[in-house]
């Protein structure tokens, strides 16, 4: 019981820094557009595939 107990404190206590994400959709008239946007506005990297239809959508990620 009791090394149950200092293994969970130990647990506890070890903090996990989190990761902090922004995402956001951008679009554009083509797939380039799309990306060229989303570079411009700072965004690093795709979150999703690239849906086209009368306009391209796709959701990006930074850190």
């Amino acid at each position: 019981m009791r090394m149950i107990t200092a293994t969970a404190l130990l647990l506890l206590s070890v903090q996990i820094p989190a990761q902090a994400k922004t995402t956001r959709t951008l679009s554009g008239s083509k797939p380039a557009e799309v990306k060229k946007n989303a570079r411009k506005a700072g965004y690093s990297y795709p979150e999703s595939e690239i849906t086209c239809s009368a306009r391209c959508n796709q959701r990006w990620a930074r850190d």
